[in-house]
């Protein structure tokens, strides 16, 4: 299929009509709409809470709608069990893998349905690895079906998870997140398999956050928002920021935050000076300025998520020296970097960086909490509490019901809202950004876009280091890209370039203007 496919009833896969459910704890749908074709790929976009994930555990068969019908190839269809969900050729990859780690690939392609010997109970093995690899060749997948999938990484993962849906002779794939822990390379190879999948007819339907993707991919839109349909448009004919409107309900101005005041190069704040980790990085040089936000770029095994979580001193340096305000520090903990004034919000949110049983208000405060206790830190100064919490919340626009409220019913946006607020309460000078904007909605990262250029315009320095790369060319000052643990390239607003930027990522030689990269691989 290329252009805009013409799309007929002849080739209708699945229509929802008046889908609603009620049912607490999972988001309202209201009258929603929807339909795809054979060798679509349908995006299904909207905010976190828009409704998203319940209407694809409905077609899943996890939900049962409250109302409205389900007609799959022109026939009325009730789901009531994952089974019957797949047994009407639908597979659906939710962002957490359903996979079984100590078995092999086979296994987990074929779990539950594996082929027997005839007229025996036992397992047919060679019949099995034979079939996964027919299904994983289809694919262009070069993985071995004997391989356990507690040994792959997790492109492979999703690699098996495709398979596993073809190996159900699957009309119709719904992926959710696909790319959201990917690196470059392993995107591009998961968008070749989608192109691929639709050239056999396959239906997609495609949930992302990043609307590039969708954009990239996509022949058609829908937009929900609140639980109720606003749209669907045929990619083509369609923008970007049309698309942002339909699912914030409102016009996103500047989704990059608007002006940022130009740095002072004179005032250098930080420097990294022959700085190596071993088996990681291998001499790193590199100056932060006063209200620089300095982006890093690098796919999976560059190095930078090593270098800058021993910056911040969570892990060693082998050598090299760190300059702070013109001082040689040694940072041998994080304690030491905050003391310093460096801040640290970490790309693992859910695992690192939030006390999920603790309310929006602790989380916040916790960082600082010393300093509000009295009678020897046995109480909290909860009126003090309270001011340093409404004055942050304030500043950032964080949303919650009440200060008690967990936080863990927070959304992403907002969860990571207050991660930063509680950096900023330890008064850094230096605030590492790792995927500040991973996994959260369209309007709440232009909240973050928002706040980081706020922060430089206030003379905070800012390390970005994102998998997302117009933010990385909208947002950043500076751009160093690493490759195989070493500096290859460096950017500035005048010369970065998304095409650039992937270039450097994957090694390949080029020159731009004032700027020559070297040949990755021979470095």
């Amino acid at each position: 299929m290329s252009g805009i496919p013409e799309f007929s009833d002849n080739n209708l896969f699945l229509q929802m009509v008046n889908i609603t459910k009620v049912f607490p704890g999972v988001t309202a749908l209201k009258n929603v709409d929807f339909e795809v074709k054979y060798g679509e790929v349908h995006a299904l976009v909207g905010e976190n809470g828009a409704g998203k994930s319940t209407l694809i555990k409905i077609l899943g068969g996890l939900f049962r709608p409250d109302a409205g019908e389900i007609i799959l190839e022109k026939k009325k269809v009730v789901f009531t069990s994952t089974s019957q969900s797949q047994q009407n050729k639908i597979a659906v990859i939710y962002q957490e893998f359903n996979l079984v780690p100590d078995l092999s690939v086979a296994e987990n392609i074929f779990i539950g349905r594996e082929p027997k010997i005839p007229g025996r109970l036992f397992i047919n093995w060679k019949k099995m690895n034979a079939d996964a690899k027919k299904i994983l060749d289809r694919l262009d997948i070069s993985l071995d079906p004997r391989r356990y999938v507690s040994d792959l990484s997790v492109a492979e993962r999703q690699m098996v998870e495709i398979a596993k849906a073809l190996s159900l002779y699957a009309k119709m794939i719904i992926m959710d997140e696909p790319t959201a822990t990917l690196t470059e390379k392993e995107v591009i190879k998961l968008f070749e398999i989608i192109k691929e999948l639709k050239k056999q007819d396959v239906a997609i339907i495609y949930i992302s956050h990043r609307l590039e993707e969708a954009f990239k991919l996509s022949d058609r839109i829908t937009v929900l928002r609140d639980g109720e349909k606003i749209g669907t448009k045929l990619t083509p004919h369609t923008t970007q920021d049309d698309i942002v409107s339909m699912m914030v309900g409102k016009v996103v101005k500047d989704y990059f935050g608007g002006e940022k005041t130009a740095v002072d190069i004179k005032k250098t704040v930080m420097e990294i000076r022959d700085y190596s980790i071993a088996d990681h990085v291998y001499d790193i040089n590199f100056s932060l300025h006063e209200g620089e936000i300095l982006g890093f770029a690098g796919v999976l095994g560059s190095g930078i998520h090593h270098l800058l979580r021993s910056i911040y001193g969570a892990s060693p340096k082998t050598s090299g020296n760190i300059i702070f305000e013109n001082k040689p520090v040694t940072i041998k903990s994080t304690r030491d970097a905050i003391k310093l004034g460096i801040g640290f919000v970490t790309e693992d949110r859910k695992g690192e960086g939030l006390l999920f049983d603790m309310s929006v208000m602790q989380n916040l405060t916790i960082i600082i909490i010393k300093t509000l206790t009295f009678f020897k830190g046995l109480f909290v100064k909860a009126r003090n509490e309270k001011q340093v919490f409404s004055g942050m919340s304030r500043d950032l626009d964080i949303k919650f019901a009440n200060l008690n409220q967990r936080i863990i019913f927070l959304s992403g946006g907002n969860q990571q809202k207050v991660i930063i607020g509680r950096t900023l309460l330890s008064n850094c000078k230096v605030l590492i950004l790792l995927e500040p904007t991973r996994g959260i909605d369209v309007g709440a990262k232009a909240e973050i876009h928002r706040i980081m250029k706020e922060l430089a315009n206030r003379g905070i320095s800012i390390i970005l280091s994102s998998s997302e790369l117009p933010e990385l060319v909208n947002l950043t000052d500076r751009c160093l890209v690493l490759y195989k643990g070493r500096t290859v390239a460096e950017f500035n607003r005048q010369n970065m370039e998304e095409e650039k930027l992937v270039a450097a990522q994957i090694g390949q030689s080029f020159s731009t203007g004032n700027n020559k990269a070297q040949d990755a691989n021979k470095v």
